[in-house]
């Protein structure tokens, strides 16, 4: 069987024109590569050189032969500098999937730094409901998520890099515009921008209204937080929304006051608890977290998986 070692020392020799040249060139002896010479053409069948006053001149079945193993050559070059391109970042494919409102909130900010540091890197963005986001991760249509908790998925491992509350969102016209919190007997009767039915948060803030015993008027719904500041823009109601983020920004004409009960939610990176996290993954996560931590105050708590 042909050896790599036999056939790098006829390429040395093909490169040299000596073997002298090809031992310096392979930092091995002289005999050496005369051995995988004679070696290699026991095993092939036929001269590779004709021999004489210290020269090899190749012979006409040499000279096909090595035109074989350039081609050869080549693609292992092709495959050694995808190698390094992928190593070094210079080439490579980031697959995230996120929520609208990270969305409207940061996300162009996070993409342009990880493209400013890896600019080869390509990157496809997938914007879906929370509870369609561990969907992307652990079919692996996406490699890594960032959306807010809590949701529960013994698959997917959750990192928490920024903490959030709910807050009431008013028009600036409103009533309670100028109040410093929202309770919810101040909503009483008020005509109330809902997430639709199949979101977990929706749930969530109908229970604290149904605990305090206050009815409010559910007539307008819609999926996206983004949407609902567009509602309540439009004088069309008020909204409880989260998790909301310190220095989230938010439409023209909205008055974001704080709400209690809290309703508590962290945005989290999330990605397959069976493997390791890749590296273009694994680097988009970190520019993540020094976002966050340049820009908002990052989670006290240790990052967790949620089991």
């Amino acid at each position: 069987m042909i050896t790599l070692r036999q056939i790098d020392a006829f390429r040395a020799v093909m490169v040299t024109g000596t073997v002298t040249g090809a031992s310096k060139m392979l930092n091995i002896s002289q005999p050496a590569v005369s051995r995988l010479l004679q070696d290699l053409e026991r095993i092939i069948g036929f001269e590779l050189f004709v021999r004489g006053n210290r020269q090899l001149v190749p012979t006409a079945e040499g000279r096909y032969f090595y035109e074989e193993v350039e081609t050869a050559f080549t693609g292992l070059d092709q495959i050694y500098n995808a190698a390094v391109n992928i190593r070094t970042y210079h080439s490579g494919h980031l697959r995230l999937v996120t929520i609208p409102s990270v969305v409207a909130m940061f996300i162009a900010d996070i993409v342009a730094a990880f493209s400013h540091r890896y600019p080869n890197v390509s990157i496809s963005m997938e914007v879906q409901p929370t509870q369609r986001v561990f969907e992307y991760i652990t079919s692996g249509q996406c490699d890594i998520g960032l959306s807010t908790l809590p949701i529960e998925n013994p698959a997917v491992i959750s990192q928490p890099v920024l903490h959030g509350r709910s807050v009431c969102i008013v028009p600036e016209s409103h009533r309670l515009a100028r109040k410093k919190k929202i309770v919810p007997r101040d909503l009483v009767e008020e005509e109330f921008i809902s997430y639709r039915v199949d979101s977990n948060y929706r749930h969530k803030v109908d229970d604290v209204f149904a605990a305090a015993g206050v009815d409010r008027r559910l007539r307008i719904e819609s999926r996206t937080t983004e949407s609902i500041c567009n509602l309540v823009s439009a004088g069309l109601g008020v909204s409880i929304i989260g998790p909301a983020f310190p220095g989230m920004r938010l439409q023209s004409g909205v008055v974001a006051l704080p709400f209690e009960p809290a309703i508590h939610g962290d945005l989290a990176l999330l990605y397959l608890r069976q493997r390791k996290l890749p590296r273009i993954p694994e680097s988009f996560a970190q520019v993540v977290k020094s976002y966050v931590s340049e820009n908002f105050r990052a989670p006290k708590r240790k990052s967790r998986a949620r089991s």
